[in-house]
């Protein structure tokens, strides 16, 4: 059974996401179009799950395939579509088997994107606000 753990806002998150997001390029190569910050601790100052989610952009989903063993030269788990058709998740844990990171991976125009970056940008706006 995997803990869940819920903390006070790190400002050092937006930094883990800076250089995990520089290895998740070099993994996926000249496929990936775009890295973006989501999940709850790309919103700041919120209490939020201390694990890093990245979303990317790639220009051919399935030349993402061709990359999984360079994703796990950087410790991530290769997961599939793990229930989102269309999409490559990875995840990642620590020496102590604590989960730090997820990767999310959708083909460039994926409605999904667009779902993940609205979602992260409403809760950035609203923060303050509870969402009914």
């Amino acid at each position: 059974m995997r803990k869940v753990e819920v903390v006070e806002h790190n400002r050092e998150w937006q930094d883990l996401f800076a250089i995990e997001s520089v290895c998740v390029a070099r993994a996926l190569g000249q496929n990936a179009i775009a890295i973006h910050h989501i999940g709850s601790t790309a919103i700041p100052n919120i209490y939020a799950k201390p694990i890093i989610d990245l979303l990317v952009e790639v220009k051919d989903i399935n030349e993402v395939d061709l990359h999984n063993s360079f994703m796990e030269s950087f410790d991530y788990q290769r997961m599939g579509e793990f229930g989102i058709i269309g999409r490559r998740y990875f995840r990642k844990d620590n020496s102590w088997g604590i989960r730090t990171h997820h990767v999310h991976v959708f083909e460039v125009n994926s409605p999904e994107i667009q779902r993940h970056l609205a979602f992260r940008d409403y809760m950035i706006a609203h923060r303050g606000s509870t969402i009914q």
